[in-house]
């Protein structure tokens, strides 16, 4: 049987697996689905309809499958709503809110969500992913596996970002993050994710993924013609390939690149300014 703490509500329409654990003032409405070994720690709040795989974990205050932050959407429709995966952690206060649309907010397995973090309606999230400590993810956004969110980023609705990607902290984007990129400094890309591609046991590709980076980001060509010359010239490697597939089907456009010299340059400048002034 399930243990539940006396002091928190769940409804009837709800379904726990024997060995879930539901703390303290922990409130569950509509229909949710819990599965084995998931533990919510207290003062937790879910919302159905919901679907939570087995071993996850919820600390306090996680919000999930409520209402979307949308004018347009009415706050007691239940629409799709939301559906999650398997060991995933979600740190005190994270919130992620249910679709507006007929296919539900998804997340994947393995991921951890630092606190504060928030994933908005629409969403979908691989697998092994971490968005650290206030990141924001808006509507819309498909985020492929191992995507790493430093500390505050944000990222517009509607954008996608490509595995093993990673945005360093206070960053925003508007724009696709392609796969295998940093966002370091203003709104664009600034080199490839050299470190995260060695420790997923992927730096054998690092040469070929170079060459690519640079006909992408070096060569001032237009995405659509830089991703045909990648394609010509780097045709056997798997990782190229997901590359250069990312870059053809980007609706709203790939984030354009400055390089580390420049960001260099404009550091430099601004303490000049500063020590001046």
């Amino acid at each position: 049987m399930p243990t539940i703490h006396p002091t928190a509500e769940v409804d009837q329409d709800v379904t726990l697996a024997d060995s879930v654990v539901i703390g303290p003032n922990c409130f569950i409405r509509g229909e949710v689905a819990i599965g084995e070994g998931s533990r919510l720690v207290a003062n937790c709040c879910l919302n159905g309809p919901l679907r939570l795989g087995a071993g996850n974990t919820l600390y306090p205050n996680v919000c999930l499958g409520f209402a979307p932050q949308d004018r347009k959407y009415p706050p007691g429709r239940a629409g799709a709503g939301v559906v999650i995966g398997d060991h995933n952690v979600f740190h005190d206060g994270f919130t992620l809110h249910r679709a507006t649309a007929d296919a539900p907010t998804r997340v994947g397995d393995h991921n951890r969500f630092l606190a504060n973090s928030h994933i908005g309606h629409d969403c979908v999230i691989g697998d092994r992913c971490t968005l650290n400590n206030g990141a924001l993810v808006g509507g819309h956004v498909e985020v492929a596996d191992e995507v790493v969110l430093s500390g505050h980023a944000v990222v517009h609705q509607f954008c996608r970002l490509g595995r093993l990607s990673m945005m360093m902290a206070l960053e925003g984007i508007t724009k696709d993050l392609p796969p295998f990129c940093l966002v370091t400094v203003k709104r664009s890309v600034s080199g490839l994710n050299a470190v995260g591609l060695r420790r997923a046991g992927l730096g054998a590709h690092l040469p070929a993924l170079r060459r690519a980076f640079d006909i992408l980001y070096r060569q001032r060509l237009a995405n659509t013609a830089a991703a045909q010359r990648i394609a010509q010239e780097l045709p056997g490697d798997p990782l190229v390939g997901e590359l250069v597939h990312f870059v053809r089907t980007a609706t709203r456009g790939v984030l354009p690149y400055v390089s580390a010299r420049q960001t260099g340059k404009g550091a430099a400048k601004n303490r000049k300014a500063r020590k001046t002034g």
